[in-house]
């Protein structure tokens, strides 16, 4: 075990046994996400939400990255550094504590009590299998949340999904909206940019991505010199998981390599087109009805059981144009700069769309007071 989760779980159980002898404060959120590694998704467009529309309600990211805390701090934006004695007293006292990455509270800390109300807004729609994780009943037995109180779903569908996964009660469910979404939609505007955002392969090496996902320098230099004709950028975004450095970019004026770790959100509200392969990301674009490319090479390895493997038939839920090489992407991003398309994809994008997302109306107002409903 390595010392820092050592450390995790004695300043988690510390928490917990403090938590214990502190009565909660009914007005004091915390909100997490990646395992206190980040600031991301739908807890950080929540947390954000909550800052501005709800100044009645005392609000805090709690990270255990000190970057993050710094960032955090000299924007001003209230933030709890985990690991600072300091922070134990206040942890203790919230009542409510909000995740998206774990439904047993570990964005936050590890032993969440009863006392609390924990959400778990998790972190996607999926399109790739999961593993089924049994519920540790044996927190139940010594006082420890082992499901949270409300999980925020898209459809009725993720909910049956989650369920049976996580072995958590149908009734904890919320179907809505992401606050993530409901923030890409308030800021989506025309940047000429295209987004690359190709998902991460299970166990695969640099070699693997260079002769499988990978352009050539040459295949970089006609796509940019395509890119310069008609005035677009291509930004890549790999994921964070990837173990693969990406080819040199440092010739090439109109196609740029950002940070795995910024926030992808940025990029697709900006996005005119994303290419994309087996990421779940183009579930949040679908709301903007923008042209999706489906960049997938090896679909036959992935989508095998043996692999990933894929919840639904690929072609059912993927409304986008499939190609399987880089002259086939330029080529389609050719047919979209002059405007050429004559497909039905839009109206496939928007059956897709409904079948994921179910209760659209709903924003971040109707997940607050069901939230405070659970006091």
């Amino acid at each position: 075990m390595k010392f820092k989760n050592i450390i995790d779980i004695a300043y988690s159980g510390g928490i917990f046994m403090a938590s214990k002898i502190s009565n909660n404060k009914e007005n004091i959120w915390l909100f997490g996400a990646q395992g206190g590694n980040n600031y991301s998704d739908n807890a950080k467009y929540f947390f954000e939400w909550m800052l501005e529309n709800h100044k009645e309600e005392e609000c805090y990211w709690v990270t255990k990255d000190k970057d993050t805390y710094r960032q955090l701090s000299s924007r001003n934006i209230p933030v709890l550094y985990f690991y600072d004695l300091k922070s134990i007293k206040l942890i203790a006292q919230a009542k409510y504590i909000i995740c998206t990455h774990s439904h047993i509270g570990n964005d936050v800390y590890k032993f969440v009590s009863q006392t609390k109300t924990l959400i778990t807004l998790w972190h996607g729609i999926p399109l790739k299998k999961m593993g089924k994780l049994p519920k540790k009943r044996y927190r139940d037995r010594i006082g420890m949340k082992s499901q949270p109180d409300l999980f925020l779903v898209t459809s009725s569908n993720d909910a049956e999904l989650f369920s049976d996964l996580y072995e958590i009660d149908r009734d904890k469910f919320f179907v809505g909206n992401y606050p993530r979404v409901n923030d890409l939609i308030s800021k989506a505007e025309d940047k000429k940019t295209i987004l690359y955002a190709p998902t991460f392969r299970d166990r695969m090496s640099q070699d693997y991505y260079d002769e499988h996902v990978f352009p050539t320098i040459e295949e970089l230099h006609t796509l940019n010199e395509t890119l310069i004709k008609f005035d677009y950028h291509f930004f890549i975004k790999m994921h964070p998981y990837v173990q693969a450095d990406f080819p040199n970019l440092n010739e090439f004026s109109n196609i740029e390599l950002v940070s795995a770790f910024d926030d992808v959100q940025d990029y697709l509200a900006q996005a005119n087109v994303l290419i994309t392969d087996y990421s779940s990301i183009y579930f949040d674009y679908l709301n903007l009805d923008r042209e999706i490319i489906f960049f997938i090479p090896d679909y036959n390895w992935y989508s095998q059981a043996s692999n990933r493997g894929l919840l639904y038939e690929y072609e059912d839920v993927t409304p986008g144009v499939k190609v399987t090489s880089w002259q086939e992407v330029e080529n389609r991003l050719i047919t979209i700069f002059n405007d050429d398309i004559i497909s039905d994809f839009s109206v496939h994008r928007k059956k897709t769309l409904n079948f994921f997302y179910t209760e659209r109306q709903l924003d971040n107002n109707a997940l607050f007071y069901k939230c405070k409903e659970l006091l």
